[in-house]
């Protein structure tokens, strides 16, 4: 009963957030970071590295306990990178919202999972030391071989299932879950997305087995589609002008979401677990026409900080609106201003990269009732 107090809480504020009628956002995607050890292709963060002061005037922490007692108004954090854990006060960083937020309901983090043993310690210290819900997603792209060389890493997919186990472990199955970008793989593995998505899934599970642990549903199998961001991942100068690799890529990853969402009808109905089927309804619609039927809540129940400061719309849109060390760390100086200049406006009226990443679009349908009920109902 808990549980579904609290959801109903965060969705009627998220609802009046993007009403207007509330005026402050319920969730903040923050990039902690933008160190990390993966080497993906289809992401540049990686390369940050290699660039001389790239990764200088990170927020300090006393900086992001300013930000955290600036903003206690957040329900729901997610965490980013770059690799969030590669950042060494990174527990220290989440407690400090948890501290300083008292409605904080949700924090979420994915990871590369990479570093077993820390990445494991880290969410053993913050299940004990954070009061809300504490959510990770382990990312996973293919079967090992597929993997290991779309992310870079050797051995990456055997690292990853073994912290997803040992998170799992710590924090229940209902809150860490594979995550899985639908790239169009054809050209590069010589197979089709579709396949890919059902070949990982059964990847997953038979490492799984060998480590003598439980497989996982489908209900565990999270998708998401790709999009180009010269901020975030810095990969807009380097891919192809739509980031899904022209339009018989984009078929297959829609392919994809019909077969995913196949398997998922008989996972339950959980809050989260309807949302992801708004997501997938409404990314196949994105995939047609470049539009989704719900509005995107940017600017209204969302707000993202850069590692350095800096706030933008969203996590796609490269359009840097202030930076909170000109403003106490306060972010609604901020965002009011971008909402007077009319940049909430061109989000509503569509005239911006228009988006359908799960970091903006889950709030979106939240505060999207009708829309994603009508959705939901077009897709079944």
């Amino acid at each position: 009963m808990s549980g579904l107090y609290s959801w109903s809480r965060f969705s009627g504020r998220t609802l009046a957030a993007a009403a207007g009628v509330e005026g402050r956002p319920t969730k903040l995607i923050f990039v902690v970071t933008k160190r990390c050890h993966s080497r993906c292709e289809y992401c540049d963060i990686w390369k940050l590295k290699d660039t001389p002061g790239a990764l200088d005037n990170e927020l300090t922490l006393e900086e992001v306990r300013s930000v955290a007692t600036a903003n206690p108004f957040l329900q729901w954090i997610d965490f980013t990178g770059g690799e969030p854990t590669d950042r060494p006060d990174f527990a220290e960083v989440v407690e400090t919202f948890s501290t300083a937020c008292p409605d904080l309901l949700l924090v979420h983090f994915p990871t590369n999972g990479i570093a077993t043993k820390r990445i494991a310690g880290l969410v053993e210290r913050l299940h004990a030391s954070v009061r809300a819900r504490l959510i990770v997603t382990v990312s996973i792209d293919g079967p090992p071989e597929i993997n290991d060389r779309l992310r870079g890493i050797r051995n990456d997919f055997a690292h990853a299932v073994a912290t997803f186990a040992a998170v799992r472990r710590l924090i229940g199955e209902e809150n860490v879950f594979v995550g899985m970008t639908l790239h169009g793989h054809t050209a590069s593995c010589g197979r089709s997305t579709s396949a890919l998505a059902e070949d990982t899934f059964a990847a997953v599970n038979a490492a799984l087995g060998e480590l003598n642990e439980a497989p996982i549903n489908w209900g565990a199998f999270h998708v998401n589609i790709p999009h180009l961001s010269q901020h975030y991942y810095g990969n807009s100068a380097s891919e192809s002008k739509d980031g899904f690799g022209g339009s018989a890529h984009r078929a297959e990853i829609a392919d994809a979401l019909r077969s995913v969402a196949s398997h998922t009808k008989s996972c339950g109905g959980t809050a989260m677990r309807v949302i992801e089927h708004v997501y997938r309804a409404e990314a196949m619609r994105y995939l047609s026409t470049g539009r989704t039927s719900i509005r995107c809540s940017a600017l209204l129940a969302t707000a993202y900080l850069s590692e350095k400061g800096e706030v933008y719309p969203c996590t796609i849109w490269d359009k840097p609106l202030g930076n909170v060390r000109t403003t106490g760390y306060a972010l609604m100086p901020i965002i009011e201003a971008a909402r007077r200049d009319g940049v909430r406006k061109a989000v509503a009226e569509a005239r911006c990269p228009n988006c359908w990443t799960p970091c903006e679009a889950y709030p979106a349908i939240a505060a999207s009732p009708l829309r994603s009920a009508l959705a939901l109902v077009s897709s079944s």
